[in-house]
């Protein structure tokens, strides 16, 4: 390889040894950039069809979701983690007070994080007790389709938000309780024609509520107890 600046014969690297011009990039390296530029702006594609598809006729849509949608699924479900810290983050930071980055937004995407993945593995043991064979993967990715209309619920509230309309709260909380109250079920019942087992969808059902309210009862303590702060201190 020649410079093309000085005509100096490079062994190979980013710049030139004698005089520090960029050097071209090796075929190999641009081809490897053009396919995962390619590669990246397929799964893009294919991630947005996939989502209007869901919108479009979410319950249809998400009830043959399999593991093929599994990247879609797990986008849907940090996109889902980050929004309602974020709204609060900036609620807090357009403020008066100091807001903390870790304790208003971090620490509680971190917690929203934990609490879907949990919400997630509580139907796949249900779905198990229930003798149903579905694997991992594609529990999974059927928890991310169902969680796709309640991700865009949250990102219309942020909008609201943003133009500061009162209404966020109540879209931001239909959002939330949507999630925790509807999809359980929805997921268990697009599963029920390959039930064996004796644990019937409704006790299923209601053991997955209780433990959704005592976990979600500490992200909301933790808020709280932030709110008091910024407020008092």
């Amino acid at each position: 390889m020649f410079c093309p600046q000085c005509g100096h014969q490079a062994d190979g690297g980013k710049f030139c040894e004698k005089c520090g011009s960029p050097l071209p990039r090796q075929a190999g390296e641009n081809q490897g950039a053009q396919a995962g530029a390619e590669a990246a702006k397929q799964a893009a594609k294919q991630f947005g069809s996939f989502v209007l598809a869901v919108l479009k006729r979410p319950y249809q849509e998400c009830k043959t979701t399999g593991g093929e949608q599994l990247i879609s699924g797990i986008i849907t479900m940090v996109l889902f983690s980050l929004l309602t810290p974020l709204m609060f983050y900036i609620l807090f930071s357009n403020g008066p007070g100091s807001a903390s980055f870790t304790e208003i937004f971090f620490k509680p995407t971190i917690y929203f994080a934990l609490y879907i993945f949990g919400l997630h593995a509580l139907i796949f043991f249900s779905l198990k007790i229930a003798g149903n064979h579905v694997s991992f993967k594609d529990s999974l990715s059927r928890f991310g389709a169902f969680l796709i209309p309640f991700t865009a619920i949250l990102i219309f509230a942020l909008l609201l938000f943003l133009l500061h309309t009162d209404l966020c709260f109540t879209v931001l909380a239909i959002g939330l309780i949507g999630t925790f109250f509807a999809i359980p079920p929805a997921m268990l019942s697009s599963y029920q024609h390959s039930y064996k087992g004796k644990a019937d969808i409704i006790y299923s059902t209601i053991v997955i509520y209780l433990i959704t309210c005592v976990a979600f009862r500490f992200i909301i303590e933790h808020y709280i107890k932030e709110i008091f702060r910024y407020i008092f201190f």
